[in-house]
């Protein structure tokens, strides 16, 4: 009998929000005389060797066949922060660089987002919203929000620096209410996302659901008489067409459809053009009024959030040769990859559950991966032993927390 037993704990070895020095020794492999490289390689293993020090996040994996263990894994993530670095000493012994350095950590014991600590651009795709109710976009006709809202997300994050958006709105990854993600559900799992992630070549993919665009006061939208007319204007002034704005936003991870966070917004501003007007989702008009204006804002607050949201998740490229022991990947100088900089390789794999649903999980295995060679939209590097004695083909990925 094969069991896998995959586990997760999250233990503090510092206190939350705390600031301090210690110091840590980084080696690496001195190949070909490179000293640069090494050097990088090196310092990056001492930073990673210091952080550990602060809040750590650990994930194994155990598989078990007939009481015996078959396969021992173990991944950390650090949830600290390196402030300041200063190395102390360098000694090269046996062809192995090794590198003392003292380093200020800064351990949160969360993740504060928008640090992007190993400093690599995460790309997000952006897709097409959903519109779960029409008929609540009749006044104004505001029936394009599922294109323009996605459309302008994607237009402020691109003066983010540190991510990498992509233009997907063209995808819908919803075709009907019973495929969003939602509370109940049992993991959120979504295919598409996997598809449109994969054609576009992103880490992550942000898509949404516009639940809620309804007048506060509905009666207020049907047909009436001039003297009624002049009545509602009297009465309601500035507030005779309260109106709501509620959507839920939902990333997913690109790789295995994953829903990795999700989050609501909501807010409502009133609605004073004439109830013919044909003003259009994010135009001219439609920012001029209350109800656009308290909506603008609250694009604001969704473009801040995700910012830290996909921050605070871990970078991953996919795997699209390998030669010998060499492999390339899909993300080079575009994402932020330097020659030296080393990465976990990871295996994908599919499993079903009792409805034969199909789920994909990630292995990671004993690989590193030491980048040698950058280009804009790919790169490569060598591992040490051959991927095939570990199954590692195209697909697979390479992740840095």
């Amino acid at each position: 009998m094969y069991k896998a037993l995959i586990f997760s704990l999250f233990f503090f070895l510092a206190f939350p929000v705390q600031a301090y020095w210690v110091e840590a020794t980084g080696s690496s492999i001195i190949n070909h005389q490179d000293l640069v490289s090494a050097r990088r390689a090196a310092i990056r293993d001492a930073l990673r060797q210091a952080s550990f020090q602060g809040a750590l996040h650990v994930n194994g994996y155990q598989a078990m066949n007939r009481g015996e263990v078959q396969a021992d894994q173990l991944s950390i993530d650090t949830q600290s922060s390196i402030r300041e670095m200063r190395v102390l000493n360098e000694e090269v012994k046996d062809g192995i660089l090794f590198i003392e350095v003292k380093a200020n950590v800064e351990s949160s014991g969360r993740c504060e987002g928008g640090n992007y600590a190993n400093g690599y651009k995460r790309s997000l795709a952006i897709s097409n919203f959903f519109l779960e109710n029409p008929q609540s976009a009749n006044m104004g006709a505001l029936h394009d929000v599922n294109e323009k809202l996605p459309k302008e997300i994607l237009r402020r994050l691109q003066d983010q620096d540190q991510m990498r958006v992509l233009d997907a709105v063209r995808f819908q990854l919803y075709s009907d209410t019973s495929s969003i993600p939602t509370s109940v559900s049992d993991r959120g799992t979504l295919t598409t996302a996997v598809d449109t992630a994969t054609r576009i070549g992103s880490q992550y993919v942000l898509t949404g659901v516009v639940r809620n665009l309804d007048l506060e006061n509905p009666e207020l939208a049907s047909e009436r008489s001039t003297l009624r007319g002049f009545y509602e204007r009297a009465r309601y002034r500035g507030e005779r067409f309260a109106r709501n704005f509620s959507v839920d936003l939902f990333i997913h991870d690109g790789f295995s459809g994953e829903l990795v966070t999700s989050r609501s917004y909501s807010t409502s501003g009133h609605w004073t053009e004439n109830r013919t007007e044909k003003v259009g989702f994010a135009s001219t008009r439609f920012w001029e009024i209350d109800y656009g204006q308290k909506i603008d804002q609250l694009i604001e607050q969704m473009v801040s959030d995700l910012r830290v949201q996909v921050g605070c998740q871990p970078f991953m490229a996919r795997i699209t040769r390998v030669e010998n022991q060499n492999i390339y990947i899909d993300a080079g100088s575009d994402a932020g990859l330097q020659p030296g900089d080393t990465l976990n390789v990871y295996r994908k794999n599919t499993f079903y559950d009792h409805t034969q649903r199909p789920y994909t999980e990630l292995l990671p295995v004993d690989l590193t991966l030491s980048l040698e060679r950058i280009q804009p939209n790919f790169a490569v590097g060598r591992v040490e032993a051959l991927p095939e004695m570990y199954n590692i083909q195209q697909g697979d990925l390479i992740i840095a927390w």
